[in-house]
């Protein structure tokens, strides 16, 4: 409600050193204040604050009549009242001096660089010169300890038990007199007995008085607090009588709240309390006590000093003895405590506190708290007090009770506004658009979405505006959030947040003559807003649209009989309260001609049967709810609920129609309300939420009068109640309430510490304001599931499932009864957890919401909570049959407390094992490592490498570093490796003197790198040791658990899930390389080399090559241009080179002959090139099956890369990397089919010549290379049949064929003169056998070769084309 925003500011007082400031006191109109030292009385002007009157008694005046204590004004700021210590009351003339226009005049310099040239700089405020005369000194018998003032007169309490009452002229009303020992005191006026005090020098200390509660609240010595009240209102002495304040025997001081009608007692004990007055037998009720909890303050801070109710009666201000002060609302909920501050770390406040408060006063509207600090310098005997103003932010809702309706938060201060529009459904704006409810072009339109944002946009008040308008009363913000509207002390503006820019009257007259009272509200478009016409001395209800001039020549005005207090809207219904007692509801409407505003009174109710004071009535709030609920849209009737000093009545207008001056009897719904909330809409999917009426009642916690839906067709129980009001408490204040999100919104106050040497102006720490918000939702579900509601529970938690947040609603709900539950010290009759748990098994959600309330209570309370909600075990193996693994990886950690370590490995063993399945890699991980830590022996040991057999030439290497990590998968960045690199997690380590050797100058060179990278080779796939010792250290768990790994591992590249297993290896450490060399002969087979093909492009998204072939024509190039295939290898072509096993030396362009016969070079067959006799690309016309070879040639740089410019775009850069890494480790691991499929995947020529080259190393069987020659034939076909995209690409690796017919006749041979053929390959066929006697009679050595053109066709070749249809190419 009330929030300090800022740094303290420090007034200098004009005050000696040795003279303390005694109290400050303001007028009535809170423009003017006193300030009260031992000699000086200094008067105020408040805004701007400056020093108008400085009157210092003399030093024999002090002498006689004794030092300054108390001060007093009179109601109309004509006269001034100071008591001195020896019993004295100086009497002063305040005058005004009518010669002067005003006490400060402003001028300018001559200097035109030094004029003003801002409207801030001008102080438009007229400060009025005053004169103080002082009148009389009257002496009292005894000593003065109180005075306070009752109309015309001052009540004076003395010592003596005596309170006299004093005339403004200084003459004494002995009549009126009263003596304590004639005034009856008792507990209540009917039952108890009444006594006069007895007691001996007993006498009253502190005194306030409320004409709307009728009496005076009064403080005595000996501690007992007390209420005196008469009849009538003139106090006769032979009339009054005293009623004591129950239970109360160390009150310090005492204050009352007029508009709330309550009494608050400051206690010695650091407490107030507060009581009301019960009208039935008008004894002293206590409603509720103010306690700094010990969350905020667990020490000592003192007897309560001061007590000081806001202007509005909404917050309560309390200073003690110690220091500190704090800030309560109306019914005790706690706004402010300074001891919670932060004054730094050196900062003790139980020794001393840096806000010792001895005197507090509110300023105008309660945007400032002005209080008087203490500061004793012990050392010089010395006083250095000094007055501070503490600055103010108020919810609007404190003054204008109509923006309740509204979902927006808005905090009003002196000259600015704090406006929130990030909660709950607010709105998004966009250009361009039409504004429906204008019906005009709006340079903005919006649309709502759910958002949430704590920003707080700060609307500063045009200077022009609040310079002579000061203090801001009334403010209100529309339904959309986009116009806000304010009034001041005379006229209104109105700001718009689209165009950011403020309307005020263009004539000032006009804006002079109006003064807004009773509250300003919204509709549609227009500015509706009670005014009092100073011109007319009329009050009106009147209405101004925002879109024209502010004027009156554009307003609509309605004459009201009396001064309007209360005004609220609702849809098209205006209700207007005043000071008559009266009610006026109007229908307020658009006429079509000219878009007028028509107001039609429809209804009037006179309230003055209630005997209440207007004053009284805190808020009146239209409605459209009803005593009888119903699941379809209300048809809207005047209903509406009046706050009269924190009662609520509901006044529920007649269903036959007739809405005439007599009504129902107003229904009580609560007491001790504070802030009302009621929905302005109807919502019938959630007809719970939008036909509740909230309240909020201070420290008894929020309150909802909420419907009870019956059943579809159940007639019965037609006794029950069709509302129940629930209640719970909050841990923010409300401001406002999204009733469809389930939201509450608020504010709460944090400060920062700048500095802490305390003489600095900035040592006192500075606040902050923050918007806050809570879910209420469980709240109500554990209400209705106390009183065996849960049918309507269940109804309004379905309504909200939809909510993000509902699952949370659902665990705070479980973890509250929880939580109460498991720590009471006493048995529980009826306890509830089980009826929240069956309640919560109602929804998807359950196994969760029972693991998360578990991982965020004690261990101590897991018990109790799966004695209800079953058995983790069973739970866990729940969350695995309906494939819940993340909530089964949450109940893992609550077997590792419960159960023993056994069950635990071999429920996190069963959940590894499904989340392979599910391909949950993240979760996998973690698994894995909480398998290993589970047990202590293994904790520490690293894990052991699987044991791979030696032949497979696979080093043995550490886990993956971070930099492959890099490389993984998963991160898929661009930073990767472009060098040679065999292993996956480590670099073979070179000399650094063999670079000399890098630099190729001919076939030589040439020959000389290539054994470089075959030394490299060799040392990088040295044969695996076996650490036996380690081997045997393995633990059984952890062995099966690797072999779980493997078998997961196994089906994916069975299933030719590639990018899966990528992502496996990357998250789980898992030695891709070593496995897939021991799996290469296995399950790295590839069966169907085209569907594996396909398989790859759906896994990773990769598009198929696409060719034009309307743009392609046949070229005399394409018959020309014959090259060798070293021209493949030119950096510039654009076919594509994977990069990590580039051939690092140069290529030497062989010459050509008339008749395109290709230059054989002497190249080491183990070199990573292939043979020369390479394929030719050739058209398909040109093709024929004979004694000519088909492929002598391939096609040059120029064809491919006009072919290669055909190809549509490439896969994500992700699965480029992603590919181009799968490439790298296949190579390694030797499983040529996969690394040739990912080269063509890539189109990657070179990959393919040195997957080739690998082909010829001892580890690679025959059968492996065998099936590379018939997979690159395969898909050569099937891209001329069904993809031509690849037939560029094909056609440029079909010289790799005849270099693996070589390469099988080479194995062929070393295992025919081992005696070693394979039984596998004897057996496939008469024609493979042709193939392999064919291969046997070929030459050794290159030099034996013929060129491609003068050798005839391999049988082989001829055999597999001519039999073997699915490898032909037609």
């Amino acid at each position: 409600m009330y929030f300090p925003i800022g740094w303290p500011k420090v007034l200098k007082i004009q005050n000696r050193k040795n003279c303390s400031i005694r109290q400050l006191i303001c007028n009535r109109d809170k423009i003017l204040f006193a300030v009260l030292t031992d000699d000086t009385l200094l008067i105020y002007y408040c805004k701007p604050c400056l020093l108008i009157v400085l009157h210092r008694r003399s030093k024999d005046s002090l002498d006689d009549i004794g030092m300054n204590e108390l001060v007093q004004w009179k109601p109309d700021s004509s006269s001034i009242v100071v008591v001195t210590s020896c019993g004295f009351l100086l009497l002063y003339k305040v005058t005004c001096e009518t010669d002067h226009k005003g006490l400060y005049e402003q001028v300018d310099p001559p200097q035109p660089n030094l004029r003003r040239d801002s409207a801030e700089l001008f102080m438009k405020e007229v400060i009025p010169p005053l004169r103080l005369v002082l009148e009389k000194e009257i002496s009292v018998v005894g000593c003065i300890t109180s005075i306070c003032c009752i109309r015309d007169e001052l009540m004076v309490t003395t010592n003596r038990g005596q309170v006299l009452r004093y005339r403004w002229d200084g003459t004494l009303n002995r009549d009126y007199s009263v003596d304590l020992n004639r005034v009856p005191f008792c507990l209540d006026q009917h039952s108890s007995k009444a006594m006069p005090i007895v007691e001996t020098n007993t006498f009253i200390i502190d005194i306030d008085y409320s004409p709307l509660i009728g009496g005076f609240a009064v403080v005595f010595n000996d501690g007992r607090a007390a209420f005196l009240t008469a009849y009538t209102l003139r106090f006769d002495p032979n009339q009054m009588q005293g009623i004591w304040a129950p239970n109360i025997d160390d009150a310090m001081c005492g204050c009352v709240n007029h508009k709330f009608r309550l009494i608050t007692f400051g206690r010695k004990n650091s407490d107030c309390v507060v009581y009301s007055v019960d009208e039935l037998s008008g004894g002293l009720v206590l409603t509720h006590r103010l306690s700094v909890p010990s969350q905020v303050y667990p020490g000592q801070v003192g007897h309560v000093h001061c007590l000081r109710w806001s202007p509005d009666s909404c917050a309560l201000a309390v200073a003690w003895s110690q220091g500190g002060i704090s800030l309560w609302s109306t019914f005790g909920a706690l706004l402010m405590c300074s001891l919670s501050w932060d004054y730094g770390l050196n900062s003790d406040l139980s020794l001393h506190n840096p806000l010792n408060i001895h005197a507090m006063e509110w300023s105008a509207e309660g945007y400032q708290l002005w209080m008087v600090k203490k500061s004793d310098n012990e050392a010089t005997n010395e006083s250095d007090d000094c007055v501070i103003q503490l600055g103010f932010v108020k919810s609007a809702v404190t003054v204008n009770p109509c923006v309740s309706h509204q979902n927006h938060l808005c905090l009003q201060g002196e000259d600015r506004l704090y406006i929130n529009l990030g909660v709950g459904l607010s709105q998004v704006y966009t250009w361009m658009g039409k504004s429906a409810a204008a019906g005009r072009d709006s340079p903005l339109s919006f649309t709502s979405s759910l958002v949430d944002s704590k920003q707080w946009v700060v609307v500063q008040i045009p200077s022009t505006y609040s310079a002579t308008n000061w203090p801001i009363r009334y403010t209100c913000i529309n339904s959309v959030g986009d116009k806000i509207a304010v009034a001041g002390r005379t006229g209104l503006a109105h700001f718009s947040m689209t165009s950011h820019k403020w309307r005020l009257f263009g004539n000032e007259s006009e804006e002079h003559d109006m003064v807004v009272s009773g509250g300003l509200a919204w509709w549609n478009d227009y500015i509706v807003a009670g005014c009092y016409d100073v011109n007319s001395q009329t009050d009106q209800l009147r209405v101004y649209p925002a879109s024209s001039r502010l004027a009156n020549e554009h307003m609509v005005k309605v004459t009201l009989a009396t001064q309007l207090l209360l005004l609220d809207l609702l849809i098209d219904r205006l209700l207007a309260f005043c000071a008559d007692g009266r009610i006026t509801i109007y229908n307020i409407s658009l006429s079509k001609p000219g878009n007028i505003v028509t107001l039609e009174i429809i209804q009037g109710v006179d309230m003055s049967a209630l005997c209440v004071h207007p004053a009284c009535f805190v808020a009146l709030t239209l409605t459209s709810l009803r005593i009888e609920p119903s699941r379809n849209l209300p048809t809207y009737k005047s209903n509406f609920v009046v706050n009269v000093s924190g009662r609520l009545l509901m006044v529920n207008q007649q269903d036959d129609g007739n809405q005439g001056e007599v009504i129902q009897h107003p229904t009580v719904l609560a007491s001790c309300v504070e802030n009302v909330w009621s929905p302005a809409k109807f919502c019938k999917c959630k007809p719970h939420l939008t036909e509740a009426l909230w309240l909020y009642c201070g420290s008894h916690g929020m309150r909802v009068w909420l419907p009870l839906f019956p059943r579809h067709g159940d007639n019965a129980h037609t006794f029950m109640s069709k509302r129940i009001m629930l209640h719970f408490n909050l841990n923010i204040y409300p401001l406002a309430i999204l009733f469809e999100d389930a939201i509450l919104i608020g504010a709460e106050n944090d400060t920062v510490l700048y500095t802490s040497d305390a003489n600095s102006p900035f040592s006192l720490p500075f606040c902050v304001l923050e918007r806050t918000s809570q879910v209420y939702l469980h709240h109500i579900l554990r209400q209705l599931i106390r009183r065996n509601l849960g049918f309507h529970a269940w109804e309004i938690a379905r309504c909200c499932t939809s909510l993000p947040y509902f699952p949370h609603s659902l665990e705070l709900l479980l973890h509250e009864v929880l939580e109460e539950e498991a720590t009471s010290k006493e048995p529980l009759p009826d306890a509830q957890l089980p009826s929240v748990i069956e309640f919560i098994q109602e929804f998807p959600v359950y196994l969760d919401t029972v693991v998360q309330c578990a991982r965020k209570t004690e261990i101590a309370l897991w018990p109790y909570l799966f004695s209800v909600a079953g058995k983790p075990t069973v739970l866990f193996q729940k969350c695995l049959a309906d494939n819940l693994l993340d909530t089964a990886a949450s109940y893992l950690i609550i077997l590792q407390n419960l159960e023993s370590s056994a069950v635990s490995k071999q429920y996190a063993t069963m959940l590894l094992d499904s989340t392979l399945n599910n391909s949950k890699w993240e979760l996998s991980k973690e698994l894995v490592r909480f398998l290993k830590a589970i047990d202590p022996n293994d904790v520490e040991c690293m894990r052991a490498p699987l044991l791979v057999s030696s032949n497979c030439r696979i080093p043995q290497t550490p886990p993956v570093n971070g930099n492959e990590e890099d490389l993984s998968l998963v991160l898929g960045t661009a930073q990767i490796s472009r060098g040679r690199s065999f292993s996956t997690t480590t670099t073979p380590k070179i000399n650094s003197n063999t670079g000399a050797t890098d630099k190729p100058t001919g076939p030589q060179s040439r020959t000389s790198v290539t054994d470089i990278n075959l030394l490299r080779r060799k040392k990088s796939v040295a044969s695996v040791k076996v650490d036996n010792n380690r081997e045997k250290s393995k633990s059984a768990e952890e062995y099966f658990m690797d072999v779980m790994i493997e078998r997961h591992a196994r089906r994916l590249l069975s299933r030719r899930k590639l990018n899966s297993l990528g992502s496996m290896a990357a998250h789980l450490d898992f030695p891709l390389v070593r496995w897939l060399a021991k799996e290469r002969h296995r399950a790295a087979i590839v069966d169907h080399c085209v569907a594996a093909l396909q398989d790859l492009h759906k896994d990773f998204q990769w598009p198929y090559p696409a060719i034009n072939t309307n743009q392609i024509t046949k070229s005399p190039s394409l018959e020309r241009d014959r090259i060798s295939i070293t021209d493949i290898a030119d950096p510039s072509s654009q076919v594509g080179d994977s990069g990590y096993m580039s051939y690092q030396g140069h290529f030497q362009r062989p010459a050509s002959s008339d008749n395109h016969i290709v230059t054989h070079l002497q190249i080491d067959e183990r070199s990573q090139m292939s043979e020369p006799d390479s394929l030719m690309f050739a058209d398909d016309n040109e093709y024929c099956c004979g004694t000519s070879y088909p492929w002598g040639e391939i096609p040059s740089q120029q064809v491919l890369d006009q072919l290669s410019s055909q190809v549509t775009t490439r896969g994500s850069q992700k699965s480029d990397i992603q590919l181009r890494y799968l490439l790298q480790l296949l190579t390694d691991a030797g499983c040529l089919q996969w690394a040739l499929l990912i080269s063509v995947l890539l189109r990657d020529v070179m990959a393919v010549y040195r997957l080739v080259n690998a082909a010829r190393s001892p580890d690679q069987t025959y059968e492996a290379v065998y099936r590379l020659k018939e997979d690159i034939m395969v898909l050569s076909q099937w891209s001329h049949i069904e993809c031509p995209g690849y037939k560029p690409f094909m056609a440029a690796i079909q010289g790799q064929i005849g270099a693996l017919n070589r390469v099988l006749a080479s194995k062929l041979r070393s295992n025919s003169c081992s005696g070693h053929i394979d039984s596998s390959i004897n057996s496939t066929g008469k024609n493979e056998n042709v193939t392999l006697n064919t291969f046997e009679q070929q030459p050794t050595t290159e030099e034996q070769c013929p060129t491609p053109r003068s050798i005839s066709p391999a049988p082989s070749i001829t055999v597999q084309l001519t039999e073997k249809p699915s490898c032909s190419i037609s």
